[in-house]
């Protein structure tokens, strides 16, 4: 048998851009997948709190609660994931933050950036969220506290 004709009798390669075989599943990017594994985070869990609508992401789950600064906080790890998951870079931007608990009913016009400067939320983003900056992203402490709101939103 020539080369050529092993050739094509050899199976074709799965690709690695496959879609996985759950329909509902999405194909997530590098930093996620790496999140995920670096705190425990299932494809499941993922598929359980967002959908992918073409180029849209909607939340199935979101936080429930009254708290101003822990809606903000929430809305912000969220909203780092969104651009994970749609730009491979798990970063928030202070004003799509503030537009989303804007409509959420999570903003507090006074403490919206004093919230972000409070050591505990701090923590969350490699540099503090500024009125007008750019995106930051998710600290070690961010990631953990991500990984715990997925768990907790989806359990």
């Amino acid at each position: 048998m020539s080369d050529e004709e092993s050739k094509s009798t050899l199976p074709a390669a799965k690709e690695d851009n496959e879609k996985p075989n759950d329909p509902h599943s999405m194909e997530l990017p590098s930093h996620v997948k790496a999140f995920m594994r670096r705190r425990d985070i299932s494809q499941e869990q993922i598929d359980a709190l967002v959908m992918l609508d073409g180029d849209d992401l909607h939340f199935i789950k979101e936080p429930s609660h009254n708290e101003a600064s822990r809606g903000q906080s929430e809305w912000a790890l969220l909203l780092a994931l969104k651009n994970g998951i749609l730009s491979n870079t798990l970063k928030a931007d202070p004003e799509e933050v503030r537009s989303q608990v804007q409509d959420k009913g999570f903003y507090d016009l006074r403490n919206f950036s004093t919230n972000f400067k409070k050591a505990k939320y701090a923590a969350y983003f490699k540099e503090a969220l500024e009125p007008q900056g750019s995106a930051q992203a998710l600290s070690q402490d961010g990631e953990k506290a991500l990984a715990e709101l997925i768990r907790t939103l989806t359990s």
